[in-house]
């Protein structure tokens, strides 16, 4: 199995280092040769924290179509307001049955690649996935460091289109055994805990990193009034996922299955997370934390929310405001519904969970009835049909049931409504 890392930042040394250390041949790109000219002097990462040691990296390099060639499973690490640029020049090397994981891939990340690879590789048959969050608490060091000051207990990830991702997982599993494959993409992708942090404590300390006063970004930029902000901003993300019949997003039980650390609210479980403690903050006022957490995060939810004519008035007024502070009007240059064209991929989603919610109470399609004849049965007593799971008869409460005959199907098929038919 052979690795390419794009990105020798922070997260992409990290990764680098910790397949390094399980005896992974890895390959190592980055645009700029600033980043990587001590790495590739060395030979190597010197890592330390929860991974300690030099780890030899067999190719370092900026030519991107070297690293990928011979890459079973692509790693980019790059802030995601670059993912568009990466797709774009990753497509003309990949090869067929190719892995590429976005770590992490912020919200619609792996739609966003997919379909700029899709648009210019037609007949090409990838796999394309994204994590919740980064896997490692990380900072680059000076020459070619980098300090793992975590590696999560579980993170969660998903590929575009969701039926891929136990295929990626049964490859990734003995090398990432953190990494917990979720069936449902959207489920991933808007459980975005950059969206969530960086953008509101990044306002509200906006002074202090403008002049580049240094304090502890989470630790001490995240105070409790800040954190009575940022559940607001959760709630507004929820009222979205509520709408769209996804799990709800809590800050808190994310904490616990990540660092292990339990608390009542957001502001008590940042104080708890130790390896946000030592974190400083930016010593500038632009940094990704704005320019790459509010177009990839808090646009497309603010895009989901005009779709769903939801308000979400605390998402709004951080979106304008950054926008204001960095002089880049976000909504155009961030992810939408519209470039992505996610409209009908979200109407179809929405009309399976309103299906799913009817089967639940017993409501069945013609169309699934017919397409699905082994998951019905017949009451012998009164002749009505029945969904496989029932014990008892919905209607006659009889326990004696047949197997469905052609002639019950040809009903069926004849209904009137030609709609829901109660099972």
């Amino acid at each position: 199995m052979k690795f390419c890392v794009i990105g020798a930042g922070s997260g992409g040394r990290a990764f680098a280092a910790y397949l390094s250390s399980k005896g992974f041949q890895v390959s190592l790109y980055n645009r700029s040769y600033s980043r990587i000219a001590d790495i590739k002097k060395a030979g190597g990462i010197t890592a330390f924290g929860c991974l300690k040691g030099f780890y030899p990296i067999r190719l370092v390099t900026q030519n991107l179509q070297l690293a990928v060639s011979d890459a079973n499973i692509i790693l980019i690490v790059v802030p995601a307001s670059a993912h568009e640029s990466i797709a774009k020049k990753l497509a003309p090397f990949l090869k067929n049955g190719q892995i590429i994981l976005l770590n992490p891939g912020r919200t619609f990340g792996a739609i966003e690649v997919k379909k700029i690879i899709g648009e210019r590789r037609k007949d090409l048959s990838i796999f394309v996935g994204e994590t919740q969050t980064l896997l490692f608490t990380c900072r680059a060091l000076k020459n070619n460091g980098v300090n793992i000051l975590k590696i999560k207990n579980t993170v969660n990830f998903s590929t575009f289109p969701e039926n891929h991702v136990h295929v990626v997982h049964n490859i990734l599993a003995y090398i990432f055994p953190q990494l917990i494959p979720v069936d449902n993409y959207l489920e991933v992708t808007f459980n975005n805990i950059g969206m969530l942090l960086h953008p509101a404590i990044t306002l509200f300390n906006a002074g202090m990193m403008d002049i580049g006063k240094p304090f502890k970004f989470y630790n001490e930029g995240a105070s409790i009034k800040i954190c009575q902000v940022l559940e607001t901003v959760e709630a507004e993300i929820n009222k979205i996922l509520s709408e769209l019949g996804l799990k709800q997003f809590r800050f808190t039980k994310w904490a616990e299955s990540s660092y292990g650390i339990k608390s009542e609210s957001i502001y008590d479980a940042i104080q708890k997370i130790e390896a946000y403690k030592p974190v400083n903050a930016p010593n500038q006022l632009i940094t990704r934390y704005l320019t790459e957490d509010v177009p990839t995060g808090l646009v497309p939810i603010s895009s989901l929310a005009e779709f769903l004519d939801i308000e979400i008035p605390t998402i709004e007024s951080i979106i304008l405001l950054t926008s204001l502070l960095c002089g880049i009007a976000f909504k155009k240059t961030g992810r939408t519904l519209q470039k992505l064209g996610l409209h009908d991929y979200l109407i179809n989603h929405i009309n399976v969970m309103r299906i799913r919610g009817l089967e639940k109470e017993g409501l069945f399609t013609v169309e699934k009835i017919l397409s699905n004849p082994n998951e019905f049965k017949i009451c012998i007593n009164c002749e009505q049909l029945n969904y496989h799971e029932n014990n008892a008869c919905w209607l006659c409460h009889e326990k004696n049931f047949r197997q469905p005959r052609e002639n019950d199907f040809v009903k069926i098929y004849n209904n009137d409504e030609k709609s829901l038919i109660r099972a």
